[in-house]
């Protein structure tokens, strides 16, 4: 049985959202993250609104859209292991919380640099 790919759309203009989804393309030992940019043709396909979701990570499983907190915490499941362990742990966190700390990355993402280029992933992860 084949698993449910989870598709990653991330803003290919923030550093931390490009490191981010290298460090988890890296240990994605089942391939099953396909990372694609907010803005390209697979965002296009799943209905994202024109010019994407900025300043958010937005994961789709099969017909299921999630962002934020809850997008992070299902990268972190599809990781398995200690990662998925520590995803199941933090899901009882209240989302109003954890969407609070998600916010406070998020609106300061650029501290982290902007890339000359989006430097997402090797083509093995990368869609579009």
């Amino acid at each position: 049985m084949e698993a449910t790919p989870i598709i990653v759309l991330i803003d290919g203009d923030c550093a931390l959202c490009n490191r981010t989804a290298q460090w988890f393309a890296a240990r994605d030992a089942g391939g099953t993250m396909v990372f694609a940019p907010n803005i390209g043709e697979t965002a296009r396909i799943l209905g994202e609104p024109p010019g994407g979701d900025q300043g958010t990570v937005v994961v789709w499983v099969g017909s299921q859209r999630l962002v934020r907190s809850a997008a992070v915490l299902r990268m972190l499941g599809g990781l398995g292991g200690g990662w998925g362990l520590l995803a199941r742990l933090s899901s009882g966190v209240p989302v109003l919380w954890a969407d609070a700390v998600y916010g406070l990355v998020a609106r300061r993402r650029h501290w982290f640099g902007r890339p000359a280029a989006c430097t997402l992933l090797s083509p093995h992860h990368l869609a579009d």
